[in-house]
C-alpha cells in the first residue's frame, strides 16, 4: 500500500532538504507542525531515509521528536551496514570479471553512490546493476553462479531472458541481488535504436567503485540512461531518481557537452524521455539544465500534450499504474509505435512459447493478462488525482 501523499508544505521541506544535503549544506528548520509520521512513510517509499538522517543529524536533530530520531537512526545505521554488504559483494564480482577478462560497466546506484552523492550510504541500492556486452552474457552468467550466485525465479524464463530480455536477476547467499544487463533497455513497449547503445563500451570511464578499479557510462551516456531508466521503467515517477539525475548535473555538469547529449539523444529516439526527466530535475531541485537544451528538446502533438498534463499533476501512484502508457507516450516516432503495440496484442510464436510455455491456451492466457494491464490502466486513467 503506497503512503498518502504528502502536504504540498511537507513536500516543500523534502525537497529542499534533499537540495541542501546535495549541496552540501545546511538542511532548512522543519515547521512545528509537521507530519512526521507522513514524511518518514513518504521518504521511507522513495528510499530517501539515511538521506534524511544524514541532514536532520547535521543539524543536531533540531525541532525532531523522539520517535522520528530513533527511526531515522536506526535508519541510517541500517543502510551503513547494508552498504557494506552490497561493496563487499560487489568487490568480489569485479575481482573475478578482471580475473576472467570479462568487461562489465557498473551501472546507476553503486556508481552514484561513490560519485555523486556525499556519502555512499546515502543512496541505498536494492541490488547490483552491472551491463555486459551481448556476447559475454553466457560467460557472466557461469561467472555469477560460480561465485555462488542463484538465478531468482520470476515470471520469466532464463531461457526468456537470454534470447527475447537484456536482463536477468540473481541472488547471492549474502541476499545481495545482482541484476546483469546486456542491455541499457529491457521495455518492448518503448521504441528506440538499440543498435546505438552499443558505442557505450568505446565511451565507458574509469572509475574506482567498491575498492577496485571499474568501468561507469561516459558522462552523456550516464544522463541519458538515468533518463531512460527513470522515465520507460518508472513512468517518470520517484524522488529520488530526480535527484540522480540532479547530482549528476550539479557535480559534473561542468563537463557535459550538452550538444552532444542533444545529438545523443535524437540517434537514440529518446528525446521525449530526456526532456522529461531534465524539466522534472530543474523543476524539483534547480537542477542547471540550460533553457536552451529543453527548448530544443520541447516535444510537441497530442501525445506530448497528454503525458505533460499527466505529469503535472505530480501523481505518482498514478504514474506508475500507466506503466504500459507512458512508454507509448514517450516513443519519439509516432511511426514507431507500430512495432510495440503489435508486440503488445499479438506476440510472434516463438516469444509466446518461450514466455507461457508450449501450452495450446498460451494465447488465451496472453490475452487474459492483456486485458488486466489495459483494465488497471483505464482505471488509473478515470480515477482522480492524488492530492498533493
Amino acid at each position: 500500500m503506497p503512503p498518502p501523499p504528502l502536504s504540498v508544505p511537507a513536500r516543500a521541506w523534502l525537497v529542499a532538504s534533499l537540495r541542501a544535503i546535495g549541496r552540501r549544506e545546511p538542511s532548512p528548520l522543519p515547521g512545528a507542525d509537521l507530519d512526521w509520521d507522513a514524511v518518514i512513510a513518504a521518504a521511507d517509499a522513495e528510499d530517501l531515509l539515511p538521506a534524511l538522517a544524514h541532514g536532520l543529524a547535521a543539524r543536531q536533530w533540531a525541532r525532531v521528536p523522539a520517535g522520528a530520531r530513533a527511526r531515522l537512526t536506526r535508519e541510517a545505521s541500517a543502510s551503513r551496514a547494508r552498504h557494506l554488504v552490497m561493496t563487499a559483494e560487489l568487490g568480489r564480482l569485479l575481482r573475478r570479471c578482471r580475473s576472467e577478462g570479462v568487461a562489465a560497466i557498473v551501472l546507476k546506484g553503486p556508481a552514484l553512490a561513490e560519485t555523486v552523492y556525499p556519502a555512499p550510504s546515502l543512496r541505498p541500492c536494492s541490488d547490483l546493476d552491472l551491463l555486459v556486452r551481448p556476447a559475454d552474457r553466457l560467460r557472466m552468467d557461469a561467472l555469477v553462479r560460480d561465485l555462488g550466485h542463484r538465478r531468482v525465479p520470476d515470471e520469466h524464463s532464463w531461457d526468456f531472458d537470454v534470447v527475447f530480455d537484456g536482463a536477468t536477476v540473481y541472488a547471492a547467499p549474502s541476499g545481495v541481488r545482482v541484476d546483469l544487463h546486456w542491455s541499457l533497455l529491457t521495455e518492448p513497449r518503448f521504441a528506440w535504436n538499440c543498435e546505438a547503445q552499443t558505442a557505450v563500451w568505446e565511451r565507458a570511464a574509469a572509475l574506482s567503485v567498491a575498492g577496485e578499479p571499474a568501468l561507469g557510462l561516459g558522462l552523456e551516456d550516464l544522463v541519458l540512461h538515468l533518463a531512460i531508466h527513470l522515465a520507460v521503467h518508472h513512468s517518470l515517477a520517484g524522488l529520488r531518481r530526480y535527484w540522480d539525475v540532479a547530482l549528476v548535473l550539479e557535480r559534473r555538469g561542468g563537463d557535459l557537452d550538452w550538444d552532444a547529449l542533444l545529438a545523443r539523444a535524437e540517434r537514440w529516439r529518446v528525446r521525449r524521455a530526456l526532456f522529461f526527466v531534465l524539466l522534472g530535475a530543474r523543476s524539483t531541485f534547480g537542477a542547471p539544465v540550460p533553457s536552451r537544451i529543453l527548448a530544443a528538446l520541447r516535444p510537441t502533438g497530442p501525445r506530448a500534450l497528454w503525458l505533460a498534463a499527466l505529469v503535472r499533476a505530480e501523481d505518482a501512484r498514478r504514474l506508475e499504474q500507466l506503466e504500459y502508457l507512458v512508454p507509448l507516450l514517450l516513443i519519439d516516432r509516432a511511426s514507431d509505435l507500430g512495432g510495440p503495440l503489435r508486440q503488445g496484442l499479438w506476440p510472434p510464436a516463438d516469444w509466446m512459447r518461450a514466455r507461457y510455455g508450449s501450452r495450446r491456451a498460451r494465447y488465451l492466457t496472453h490475452v487474459r493478462r492483456l486485458g488486466g494491464l489495459i483494465g488497471n490502466a483505464a482505471g488509473a486513467l478515470v480515477g482522480a488525482p492524488g492530492r498533493r
